[in-house]
């Protein structure tokens, strides 16, 4: 079974309705919401080690207003935002909210009123998306894909900030200029990552799934693979 962010760079790479550039074969995903996480996409496939996939939880960065601890996801994580909108009181009440669907509730107020205009708190999620920025640009310089593309409500819920995301990434990078791609699946790459793993059974053994539910004679079974080469 995939990681949820390999699925969701497949999704990117199977269901996504703009294509990679021909030259493009490798490809860095870049995932923040609660969690965060990278895929790395070589020739047209989603990298799965074999031991399973890494992780940039604990990767350094620097952020007095987010806390503090010094690791990008107890950073750039919902709750960290939510956590210092709290202490900043940004919104009123924000504290008694029950964990069950209270974060996202949370979260879409702090958007609600730093679209609204108030400025702790687009500086809060401006803040989010240097540090987002900078994490951003450490793994592409590490990695050194020709593309990078980044997902998760973090980058896609306030796009406002996608402008500070790429100054930091451009500012944090110390190779050549490239540009930062945002997933087409928006606000719904969950979704797509879900649905594309629902059907890697169907890309991975058409005929099988077919029989499998029916839709196929069974007299193919016995079909010879050269006749359907």
């Amino acid at each position: 079974m995939a990681s949820h962010v390999d699925a969701m760079a497949g999704a990117e790479l199977m269901l996504g309705m703009r294509r990679f550039a021909p030259s493009s074969s490798t490809s860095l995903y870049v995932y923040a919401r609660e969690t965060v996480g990278y895929a790395l996409m070589i020739g047209g496939r989603v990298h799965c080690p074999a031991s399973g996939p890494g992780t940039i939880a604990p990767l350094p960065v620097h952020s007095e207003m987010l806390g503090g601890t010094g690791q990008l996801e107890s950073t750039v994580s919902d709750e960290a935002v939510l956590a210092a909108a709290r202490r900043l009181r940004i919104i009123p009440g924000i504290a008694s909210r029950t964990r069950t669907g209270g974060s996202a509730t949370a979260i879409t107020d702090l958007l609600r009123v730093a679209r609204a205009g108030n400025q702790q708190a687009k500086e809060l999620l401006a803040e989010r998306a240097r540090v987002l920025g900078g994490a951003v640009a450490l793994l592409r310089d590490l990695l050194n894909p020709d593309e990078v593309v980044v997902g998760g409500q973090a980058f896609t819920e306030y796009p406002e900030a996608m402008e500070q995301v790429e100054a930091a990434f451009t500012a944090g990078s110390v190779l050549a200029p490239r540009d930062i791609r945002v997933t087409v699946f928006g606000n719904r790459v969950q979704e797509a990552g879900a649905g594309i793993v629902s059907l890697s059974g169907l890309y991975a053994d058409p005929l099988g799934a077919l029989r499998r539910s029916g839709a196929l004679d069974a007299r193919l079974q016995d079909t010879a693979p050269e006749a359907l080469a």
